[in-house]
């Protein structure tokens, strides 16, 4: 299982590269709010680098999420499961609702970045004009990283249905 540990510093990692995003998009959304609001001057990129920085923020957070189990759960359901059962809903989740859909839509985004790169596409939000490619990119890069945790809880999750469905 080292290799699970391994996933989980990669998933630890980005999780904290991500969280220090919080910082460049507190000063753009400064700048963005003080010039439009006191100097009725915004600008043509604010916007779009918001969007940018919050994406990737989501995007690259993601699998830290899972690491930590932060993302949503029935837990009216799942906590009345005994542990065994508990171990065979998460399971089934993470084989069908996580790895299965992360990794058509990495596929799916490797090809969406892809056609960016080649076209040379540029945003059409504003009149900025800023090339698409880099946050698009930021998607298969996502899903990537967030199958990859999937899968890493897959196992951690057959290995405890294997040992007796307990928790730790």
């Amino acid at each position: 299982m080292k290799w699970i540990k391994y996933i989980d510093r990669i998933s630890e990692w980005t999780g904290i590269a991500a969280a220090w995003t919080v910082l460049p998009l507190t000063l753009v959304v400064t700048y963005e709010v003080v010039m439009r609001d006191f100097f009725n001057h915004p600008s043509n990129w604010g916007y779009d680098v918001c969007w940018m920085i919050f994406g990737l923020q989501f995007m690259i957070g993601g699998a830290y999420t899972l690491l930590h189990k932060g993302h949503v759960r029935i837990d009216i359901v799942y906590n009345i499961l005994s542990p065994r059962a508990q171990q065979i809903f998460d399971s089934v989740v993470y084989v069908v609702f996580f790895l299965f859909v992360l990794i058509i839509f990495t596929w799916a985004g490797i090809k969406f970045a892809a056609d960016a790169w080649i076209s040379g596409e540029y945003l059409s939000t504003s009149t900025w004009k800023f090339p698409s490619s880099a946050i698009k990119t930021v998607i298969p890069v996502g899903y990537f990283l967030l199958s990859l945790q999937s899968l890493a809880e897959l196992i951690r999750s057959l290995s405890r249905l294997r040992k007796g469905g307990t928790k730790e």
